[in-house]
Parts: structure tokens; sequence; C-alpha cells
């Protein structure tokens, strides 16, 4: 605030907290905007203080030899026989007037020189950090846009081997179904499936960098060159109000010229007080914030070959029998009647299905260890079954340049609405975020998930999110790897069990609830697991895959049980009420609900795809 103003906001403050350039902020180009007006400032200071030096050389030369020439002149008047007479007496009172002078314009001088030397510094500071914060933000801008380009090949990778598989079919008249194919096209479709995992992980790296850009990076950086700015003309306001003031004290003599009179003229110090650098910021972002968005930094999204679109779908993988599909009949009657309800005519279509392309048995191999051509002809079979393909299964989470509405809650709505828009294979953003942080930093410490967070910062991070769900990215922001506070992660795993809690059904559903618990009252294991892994593959999508998601991640945790103290058991303790349902807490049914959980934990490997 300059001396003259009010303490009332500034009208150039209040502009600069407008949505407009709130918005501006949180551009690609609002970096680029900010240094350029950054560098302007400095050079505007280095030209004030090259100024301010040559002015002090000039005023320092013209006082020192003023006073010179004046003691000169007042030594040979003495010595004139005429110095006693009125006029030389007052000629030499008036000519001493110029030698005082000089310790006025000596104190001028001297607070010029300061100021050029605080300019100067001022300058290599500020212009030091606008050396760092560019070197970041490129290095940011970067490693986005080398991750977007290696996206790029990896898709057009994936669409190269897809048009090879697509040419060979077509070349083969003969071929009625896809399981009877030819060595070179099963070796063709391995590379489909592998190109297409890479390209959907390089299209979520380069995802996740430019989130942490947008929510991290840019908003940091688009502050600190702000503040900047407004420190560096600030402060170079000050010392142009300092000048103004030294100069009118200097020339006060001639303060008609410098402070007129009349009302319609404004003074030098009335100028230099009537900047606004608020307004000046303004009016500069406002001007240029037209600039075109740096198409460089638009993250690839994942579109899969036309002739795949619909095998893209990630692939349940289901128990199969290879000495009779009778077996696999016999199974999928026994489910039927065990489920009821619960199994759609759609499901009932795929065991028909099924018992031709049965490949491997329960008993013998698990699904990890088939051969290539086995997995690929399961993972078509139940892709191809089911013609509602979501399409969020198709194209993962949509880029933050792409989401208009930030504010759709998280917590509370169901698996599948939230997948929607803030979901990673089928599986929501604050799990999959709380999940790494957790295995990044907490596997090894005592007590995670029955040692309860923070309350305050568990509810301040579950509102946050709510309120803009590009936010799960504070999750474990600032834990320094070096030194990891047992309280962040307490806090991650708290939220965590909130968000199961919050699901308006369980995440294991109601439908479904008491044929889990029929299921492990058995005493048979072969036949919990598979009537367990029947119950599992008809949960929805969202369900499914965030099942899994959390069942390999328990896994992770008890193999840590010498560390962190928490056995399988004490997993599915904790476990069992918040993915099935908490309305009744009896000891009988949690043991039950406990049951599930170890057994879903035990049989991981065979009823899903291994965890990558």
């Amino acid at each position: 605030m300059s001396p003259q103003e009010t303490p009332e906001q500034s009208e150039g403050s209040k502009l600069l907290e407008s949505e407009t350039i709130k918005t501006f902020m949180n551009t690609d180009g609002a970096l680029e905007v900010l240094l350029a007006r950054l560098k302007r400032s400095l050079g505007t200071g280095e030209e004030f203080a090259k100024y301010v030096k040559r002015k002090a050389q000039i005023e320092d030369d013209h006082y020192s030899q003023l006073r010179k020439y004046a003691s000169n002149v007042r030594g040979n008047l003495k010595n004139t026989k005429n110095k006693n007479d009125s006029f030389s007496s007052k000629l030499d009172e008036i000519i001493e007037f110029d030698e005082k002078l000089y310790s006025v314009g000596s104190s001028y001088v001297k607070a010029l020189n300061t100021m050029h030397d605080e300019i100067v510094s001022l300058n290599h500071t500020v212009d030091r950090s606008r050396k760092n914060i560019k070197d970041e933000v490129k290095r940011k801008e970067k490693e986005c846009a080398d991750s977007i380009q290696m996206a790029e090949k990896a898709k057009q990778k994936y669409y190269h081997c897809c048009e090879d598989l697509e040419r060979l079919k077509m070349s083969d008249p003969n071929k009625k179904t896809f399981l009877k194919s030819k060595p070179e096209e099963e070796e063709l479709q391995r590379k489909v499936d592998l190109a297409d995992q890479e390209y959907k992980n390089k299209v979520s790296a380069c995802k996740k960098l430019k989130d942490e850009m947008l929510m991290i990076y840019r908003p940091t950086n688009t502050k600190k060159l702000k503040n900047l700015i407004l420190e560096m003309d600030i402060a170079l306001n000050v010392q142009l109000q300092k000048f103004a003031t030294w100069s009118e004290t200097l020339v006060m003599n001639s303060g008609v010229l410098i402070s007129p009179l009349q009302d319609n003229k404004p003074s030098m110090k009335a100028l230099a007080a009537s900047i606004d650098n608020e307004l000046d910021l303004y009016n500069y972002i406002s001007k240029n914030s037209n600039n075109p968005s740096n198409k460089s930094l638009t993250p690839v999204e994942y579109t899969p070959h036309p002739s795949f679109a619909k095998h893209t779908k990630p692939a349940k993988p289901f128990f199969n029998n290879a000495n009779s599909s009778n077996n696999v009949n016999s199974a999928n009657n026994s489910t039927n009647k065990n489920l009821g309800s619960n199994l759609a005519p759609t499901q009932s279509s795929q065991s028909q299905t099924l018992k031709s392309q049965s490949q491997t048995n329960l008993n013998s191999e698990p699904k990890g260890n088939a051969t290539p051509a086995e997995s690929t002809s399961s993972t078509f079979t139940y892709s191809s079954l089911d013609p509602s393909t979501h399409q969020s299964d198709l194209t993962g989470p949509k880029s933050l340049s792409q989401v208009s509405q930030y504010a759709q809650p998280t917590f509370g709505v169901s698996i599948e609405d939230v997948i929607q828009y803030a979901g990673i294979d089928n599986v929501p953003l604050v799990v999959k975020r709380c999940i790494e942080i957790i295995e990044n930093y907490g596997l090894d410490i005592e007590g995670i998930y029955r040692t309860s967070g923070n309350k305050t910062t568990v509810q301040q991070l579950k509102e946050s999110i709510d309120s803009n769900f590009a936010n799960y990215l504070m999750i474990g922001h600032n834990i320094d790897p070096n030194n990891v506070m047992d309280a962040d992660i307490y806090c991650t795993a708290s939220l965590m069990k909130i968000y199961f809690a919050s699901l308006p059904e369980p995440l294991l559903t109601s439908a479904c609830y008491q044929s889990f618990i029929e299921t492990v009252k058995s005493t048979d294991e072969t036949f919990i697991a598979k009537k367990l892994h029947h119950l599992v593959y008809n949960l929805p999508d969202g369900a499914y895959f965030t099942l899994r998601a959390l069942i390999f991640h328990l896994n992770k945790v008890a193999a840590h049980q010498h560390n962190n103290r928490m056995t399988a058991k004490s997993l599915a303790i904790i476990w069992g009420p918040a993915i099935l349902n908490d309305n009744s807490m009896s000891p009988q049914d949690l043991s039950y609900k406990t049951k599930v959980v170890e057994e879903l934990m035990l049989i991981a490997n065979e009823i899903f795809d291994a965890d990558e």
C-alpha cells in the first residue's frame, strides 16, 4: 500500500482477486505471460538504476566544481584592494551560498548512490528467483511433454499392431473362430495386448504429470511469479517516491517548478504517489490473457483401435476346467442355484460360452500361469460377451483440462458413478492414491489401518476432495521420503476406510451379502474358492476392480507383518465390516465377515489377474 493510500484494499488488488484472473492463472500461457512481465520489470529496474547512478555522478561533479570555483572566487575577492567595499562584501556572502549548497548536494548524491546499490541488489535477487522458477517450469513442462510424446508413440505402435492383426485375420477366409488361429496370429495378438497395456500406462503417466502441473506446480509458480512482480514493482515504486522526495527537497527554492501552486498541475511527488502496481498488473494480464494454450502440454487421450475397441474392456479371469465341459456346467449350475436372482441372463450365456473355451483347471495351474494363447482367448471371450462396455473402461480418467465440473463429490457416491469422472482402470482415483502412498511409505509402520489418523486433518482432506476431485493429489503430497511421519500414513489409511464406509452400497453389494456369508460357513475349501469367485465375478465392474486393488494391497500390507504387526487376520477384522456392511456387529457375524476377507486374500492370485 502506498503512503497516500487508505487502509482499504486498492482497486488493483481487488481486480487481481477476480475470477477472470484466477482462471487465467491456471492456463498454459499464464507462466509465460508472468515471466515476460517480470522480465520487463527487471528491465525497468535496470534502466532506473543506470539513470540514478549517472545522475549521482553528474550532481557530484556539479556541486564539487561549484564549491571549488566559489571558494577560488571568494579567495580572489579577499585579495583585491576593494575587499572592504559594500559590493564586494555582499558578493562574497552571496557566493558563499554556493559553497554551503555543497553540503545539501553531497547528501543528495550519497542518497542516490545508496539507491543505485539497493536497486541493483533487488534486481539481482529477483532475477535469480525468476531464473529458478523458469528452470523449474521448463523442466516440469519438458517432463510432461516428453511423457505425452511417449504416449503418442505408444498409441502409434498399438494401432500398427492392431492393423497388422486385422490384415492377418482378413487374409484367412477359412477361419471361423477366434481360438482357431495360426501361430503368427497368436504372436500378433500377444503384441497387441502388450502394446495396449503400454499405451494405457503411458497415457496414465502423462495425465498424472499434467494433473500434478495443474494442481501443485503451476499454482505455486504462478503465485511466486505474481508476488515477485508485485515485490519488484512496489520496491521500485518506493524508490521512485524517495527519489521524488529527495529531488523536491534539493530544489525547494525552485518549488514552483517541481511543486506547482496551481491545482490543475500535479507535482513530482504527487505523480510518484499515484502509482497503483496491482492495477498495472491487472491491465497487463487482461491484455495478454488470450494467449493460446500450449498444445504440447495437452495429454493424449486413450482411444482404442476401431477393430478392437470392443475387446479392450478389462477382463475378469474365470476358473476353467480342462477335464470336462460338464464339470464347468455343473459348477455354473451350482452357482446359479446359490446366487438365485443375482445372476443376470447375460451371465448364463457367458457360462455356456465358457463350456467350449475351458483351458485350465482350478486344481492345476492358476490363471496367472496360463499360456499367452489361453490368456488371450479368455480375455477376448469375456470382453466380447458383454456389449454394454462402459466408455470409461476404455478411456481411463478424463484429463483435467477437459473436465468442466471439478466439484463432483467423491465420498458418498457409488463407485460406478465416481469412476466416470474420477477413476482409472475402474478404480476411484482416491483409492488408487491412498494405496500408492501407503505402499510407498507406510508398509512398515506399526498399526496401519488399526490406528486412526487425526480427525480434523482427515475431514479437511475429505472435504477438499469432495469440493474438487482433482485434490486427490493432495493426499500425502507433503510427505518427506527421508522422514516419513506416522501421522501422515495414519491419516491416509483413515481416509480410505472412510471412503468405503461412506459408499451408498457396500463394496460387495447388499444383494450378495448373504451369499458371501453362507459361502464361508462351508468347510470345503475348494467349494469356498469356486463359490467366492463366482460371487466376485458377478459384481459390477467398479466394485470388482476396486476389490481387486484392495485385496492385493492388503496382501502387501500383511507381507510386512513382522514390522507393522498387522496380520491377514487383523486386516480382515478391520475390512470385513467395511466392504460387506456394518449393520450387524455381533461376534458371530463379525467372524464370518472376517473370514470372507481372509479367504479373498488367500485366493487373490487365482481369482484376479496378477497385480502389476
